[in-house]
């Protein structure tokens, strides 16, 4: 009796241990989108984030929307889960920045969210006698339970006091 409650015990820790990656998520959640309100144009406002994207981040933008008030950018690499059960090399994750700029009265407000959220991987498996290497992309909205959300909202934070700095100058 007592060996098969140990057992059971130590199958119990194994199988929190094994499904710490996945966060028991069905559907994917929205993700808070910050917002910084700066007292500047909207074209001021954007022509300043869109040199801190390119010129200090060494980043690009892919995309001006059809207004002329939102910018999003390429994909960037902001993190790599290379916890207990993770392939070698880890989960990395990327996201591309959709920032938005509303002109209000004597000010802009800049919203960012993130677009095309998403980690990516590589496995490599043997096949006959020969290595091969798969990569694998998993979309947020379709592999939410993968996600650990404190990730994104991390670098969205990391981003909005970026952008903050930039306009206390």
């Amino acid at each position: 009796m007592a060996l098969r409650s140990f057992f059971l015990l130590i199958m119990l820790l194994l199988l929190f241990q094994l499904s710490a990656c996945y966060h028991m998520r069905a559907e994917a959640v929205p993700i808070k989108s910050r917002v910084v309100e700066v007292k500047a144009g909207q074209a001021d406002a954007m022509r300043r984030v869109r040199q801190l994207i390119e010129d200090e981040w060494k980043s690009r933008i892919l995309e001006v929307d059809s207004s002329g008030s939102v910018l999003i950018s390429a994909p960037h690499h902001f993190y790599t889960d290379t916890g207990f059960g993770m392939p070698a090399g880890g989960r990395k994750y990327y996201t591309q920045l959709r920032i938005e700029f509303l002109a209000r009265p004597g000010k802009t407000v800049i919203q960012i969210v993130p677009h095309n959220f998403e980690m990516r991987t590589s496995y490599a498996y043997n096949q006959d006698g020969r290595v091969g290497t798969l990569y694998k992309h998993y979309p947020y909205e379709y592999y939410p339970g993968m996600f650990d959300l404190s990730r994104i909202d991390n670098e969205l934070a990391r981003v909005e006091a970026l952008i903050r700095v930039l306009f206390q100058q």
